[in-house]
């Protein structure tokens, strides 16, 4: 029908126009398949990555309680473990020596993780058996370790370290008091003879000093006339 005569022409135009919607709404929707050659494309996930592991190398030599040598001559130091203080350094030492010497480690360089070939962090080991302490910022792991060799005592923990780098030196005793002062006195000296003299052999005779021998007081030269060492001898002899 054509034109707007009537106001059933009206309604007959707009009942076309729903009829019209409705097959249009009818039509089917050609939906594209895939070719049956073309490959189909997984979604993409995240993955986390896995660091590749560490090549074994043995240790060559021990430095301390948490540095060793490798076998490629670099030096490996274990993090988390502090330097060794003078009263534990030795054992330490002997420690590291027992367990690592001429064995297969492997060791991270990026993080300072040295472990044994099955697996056994060093860190823990000697934390655990009192050759080492923690340092910087320990793991949990690391905590309890050298918790658990706090409680036995064990290694550096126990005497005669107690814990402490270096033991307590105790001081001297204190020197001894001088002696006192002795005063020694020297036996007077014997008095000297008072001088003697004689004026002849006559006067020697009557003080009953005769014979007068050299030396003795009163002997002179002139009272010895034959000089044999006797004056004033007996004029008898």
């Amino acid at each position: 029908m054509s034109g707007w005569r009537t106001a059933g022409g009206v309604l007959l135009a707009v009942l076309t126009a729903g009829c019209a919607a409705q097959v249009q709404q009818s039509r089917p929707v050609a939906v594209e398949e895939p070719a049956q050659d073309a490959p189909v494309t997984a979604s993409p996930t995240t993955s986390v990555p896995v660091p590749p592991a560490q090549p074994a190398i043995s240790v060559a030599s021990i430095v301390d309680g948490r540095s060793v040598m490798l076998a490629d001559g670099s030096k490996a130091e274990v993090s988390g473990l502090a330097q060794p203080g003078p009263c534990w350094a030795d054992a330490a030492t002997g420690f590291a020596r027992s367990m690592l010497l001429n064995q297969q480690v492997r060791y991270d360089r990026a993080t300072g993780a040295l472990s044994l070939t099955d697996g056994t962090d060093y860190a823990l080991l000697a934390l655990g058996n009192g050759a080492g302490r923690t340092t910087g910022t320990p793991s949990p792991a690391q905590k309890e370790a050298e918790a658990a060799a706090q409680r036995v005592p064990m290694g550096l923990w126990g005497p005669p370290c107690g814990g402490k780098d270096a033991t307590e030196t105790p001081a001297p005793p204190p020197p001894p008091p001088a002696p006192a002062p002795t005063t020694t006195t020297k036996p007077p000296a014997p008095p000297r003879p008072k001088p003697v003299f004689y004026a002849n052999c006559d006067e020697a005779r009557r003080a009953g000093a005769a014979p007068l021998h050299w030396g003795q007081p009163g002997y002179r030269i002139e009272l010895d006339p034959n000089r044999n060492g006797i004056a004033c001898e007996s004029r008898y002899r």
